[in-house]
């Protein structure tokens, strides 16, 4: 179990660099075929590459209570892990700001009748500017949550087109209440990869935040493909996404992640976080 709660946080790390590849990706692909010149499109692709080493060579540290002063060559010891802590946190704010600025750039080499495709740029620089904060928080408010998957599925829109509509329900009574960040994008990305994707006619994805007596209530349903297989075995499939999901909801709250059958077709999962924790 404790092997499971280290690896927590480079799970996390490895799910966000893979969202980011993938989005740099396919908007490389949007960027070429909307006809603009080659040079952008190569500089995405670059990007995605670069995004994902960087994201998993960044080292992901748990705090720890500072240990008990030593005398000799121990406290030395200990002065020296300081300072190379110290460095590599110097070194892991330089890399995304370098990676900003290749986006910037980017944008900036696109012609400017494809506005749409700067506005893709835009977006996924929002999206990896909320990831990479959430490597360094516990908890985000949920609006900020819910502004992340926004631009995350706008992204997406791009590639589905009409196939796929989004609605997100959420009051602002409730946007101020704190969860784990990136707890909903994987539940989110299952919908739209496994569910909308193989609808030849596409479908929606619905998101809904409520307060439940003492709890805040989060669902994500779909209209799509469902899943033939018995729900008790959908966390074992290849993805880590829901698995990893569900782990740390165990882990945080000994609350599960409920899956049932939409009776529109489509999946409809479901989860609770305490308030007021």
């Amino acid at each position: 179990m404790l092997l499971v709660e280290k690896k927590a946080p480079f799970l996390l790390q490895m799910l966000i660099a893979g969202l980011l590849t993938a989005s740099l990706c396919m908007l490389a692909f949007t960027v070429y075929h909307t006809g603009a010149p080659d040079g952008p499109a190569a500089l995405l692709a670059m990007a995605a590459v670069i995004i994902s080493a960087v994201l998993l060579l960044v080292p992901v540290q748990s705090p720890q209570s500072p240990p008990a002063p030593q005398p000799g060559a121990e406290v030395a010891e200990l002065r020296e892990q300081a300072l190379q802590a110290e460095l590599r946190a110097l070194k892991a704010q330089i890399q995304p700001h370098f990676l900003f600025n290749a986006l910037n750039h980017v944008n900036a080499s696109i012609p400017a009748e494809q506005e749409s495709a700067r506005e893709l740029i835009a977006q996924l620089a929002d999206t990896f500017r909320y990831a990479l904060d959430a490597t360094r928080s516990d908890l985000v408010p949920l609006g900020k949550e819910l502004n992340f998957l926004q631009d995350y599925l706008q992204i997406e829109q791009h590639r589905f087109s009409s196939r796929l509509k989004i609605q997100i329900d959420a009051p602002d009574s409730v946007h101020a209440c704190r969860i784990p960040p990136m707890l909903l994008q994987p539940i989110v990305e299952n919908a739209v990869k496994h569910g909308i994707g193989p609808c030849i006619d596409g479908g929606s994805v619905t998101i809904r935040c409520a307060k439940i007596r003492n709890k805040l209530r989060l669902t994500v349903s779909d209209n799509g493909a469902g899943f033939d297989g018995a729900l008790d075995q959908i966390m074992n499939g290849s993805g880590v996404g829901l698995r990893n999901t569900a782990l740390r909801l165990e882990k945080l709250y000994n609350e599960p992640l409920n899956v049932e059958r939409n009776p529109g077709g489509g999946l409809v999962f479901m989860f609770d976080i305490p308030l007021n924790t």
